[in-house]
């Protein structure tokens, strides 16, 4: 099994994967210390995605878009931790992303399911 399929559903509501027909990791960026206490908007999340450096010594955001049963589509971040010792969880999702905006961010991707 995928290994970005593993760390989606252990950090996403058992509830939630059933409503998604097709899950795909967009990219792996480097958290922006500038995020905290601040609650970030897509504008946020596409200016990491634009960045091409990351530092794996440092906490990771995983990219998602995932489509769903009524082929809406949705960006779900996920944080994802240096520390072992803690767990990802689910960072932010934004609902209903244009499918422009789905369509630029499925270029690059990897289906995962």
């Amino acid at each position: 099994m995928n290994s970005w399929f593993n760390l989606f559903t252990e950090s996403c509501d058992m509830n939630d994967l059933s409503k998604y027909v097709e899950i795909y990791h967009v990219k792996s960026c480097s958290y922006d210390e500038s995020f905290i206490d601040k609650s970030i908007s897509l504008v946020d999340i596409i200016s990491i995605i634009n960045k091409d450096s990351i530092d794996i010594q440092n906490d990771i955001l995983e990219i998602f878009v995932v489509i769903k049963q009524n082929n809406k589509s949705d960006l779900i971040v996920i944080y994802n931790p240096f520390e072992l010792l803690e767990n990802s969880y689910v960072y932010k999702t934004i609902f209903n992303i244009n499918e422009e905006m789905k369509n630029q961010l499925l270029i690059n991707s990897e289906q995962i399911k």
